[in-house]
């Protein structure tokens, strides 16, 4: 299932689109979250409220983590449980993340779970994100403690190839440049090039792959369902 950004209102946005009516991701306000018709249009039967206060919301299950936007807040503390409600859930409905404005806390929870589901680094996260709602933006304690998380969850491979990268860089720097500041090593710098170049190209070839990988996911999670039901 296509869900079209256009056709949405300001207070809610489709991050994960839903497969045969489950599983979808939505990021949105306390407006988005208080709009029972809203939520039932879409189908959402999940909401996760990351707010400092407790708000009734109807039709709905819900999750509440009682959460300051503020930088020294420790909301990494709730990764772990926000993922696993929203992994429950999505096996049977969609899922409204939200706080009061769908900025900050609730963009941050939701890059969470997408960086723990699919393996992403951090800023191809957020980019998704940002691409379907376009104003988030996790205050920098928040941002700190998504580059902490990155660095748990990223696997070895991952870090394997960040490592050869930083020794690249580092060949680099000491390739083009000679002791005395003046000399340059054009061919290192050629070889270096080539090899950051092809790097580049995977990446964008991991980019490419990404979408498709949300909904081989998604469907993934619908085979599960049905497997459950029989």
């Amino acid at each position: 299932m296509f869900v079209n950004n256009s056709c949405l209102p300001n207070s809610m946005n489709c991050i994960i689109a839903p497969l045969n009516g489950v599983g979808g991701v939505y990021l949105g306000n306390l407006d988005a979250a208080q709009n029972s018709e809203l939520l039932s249009k879409y189908q959402i039967g999940a909401v996760l409220s990351v707010i400092d206060q407790s708000i009734q919301i109807r039709g709905a299950q819900k999750l509440w983590i009682m959460a300051d936007d503020c930088e020294d807040f420790p909301l990494n503390k709730y990764f772990d449980q926000a993922i696993k409600f929203i992994d429950n859930h999505s096996l049977k409905t969609n899922i409204l993340i939200h706080c009061y404005a769908g900025i900050s806390r609730s963009a941050a929870i939701c890059a969470a779970y997408m960086m723990q589901k699919y393996k992403w680094n951090l800023n191809q996260t957020l980019r998704h994100i940002q691409q379907r709602r376009r104003f988030i933006n996790p205050n920098p304690g928040f941002i700190k403690q998504l580059q902490d998380y990155e660095q748990k969850i990223k696997p070895k491979q991952q870090r394997k190839n960040g490592s050869v990268e930083m020794n690249i860089n580092e060949k680099s720097r000491h390739s083009s440049v000679g002791y005395d500041g003046n000399i340059i090593n054009q061919n290192g710098i050629n070889s270096i090039n080539k090899q950051i170049l092809s790097q580049t190209m995977q990446q964008n070839q991991r980019d490419r792959l990404s979408d498709f990988n949300i909904k081989l996911n998604s469907y993934m999670h619908q085979w599960k369902l049905r497997e459950r039901a029989h």
